[in-house]
């Protein structure tokens, strides 16, 4: 929506796939009108249908956090 911003995008891949998209996108938004943040996870091969999880955050994340996917 137009009060939700966000900042760089973190692609995790499928340690299963083949596909060179295949995994997931990681990134955060904050809505200015609610001032809330989610973390919200998108399918990267279908990004068009939308987030496929959301975790509403307890606290702002700052536009400009960086992040990275170090796998366990």
């Amino acid at each position: 929506g137009p009060t939700r911003h966000g900042g760089e995008w973190l692609f995790v891949e499928d340690p299963g796939g083949d596909a060179d998209d295949d995994g997931w996108l990681l990134g955060y938004l904050h809505d200015e009108a609610t001032a809330t943040t989610e973390l919200v996870v998108l399918d990267a091969t279908d990004v068009a249908s939308g987030p496929v999880a959301t975790v509403t955050l307890p606290q702002r994340v700052p536009y400009g956090f960086h992040a990275a996917w170090l796998p366990g």
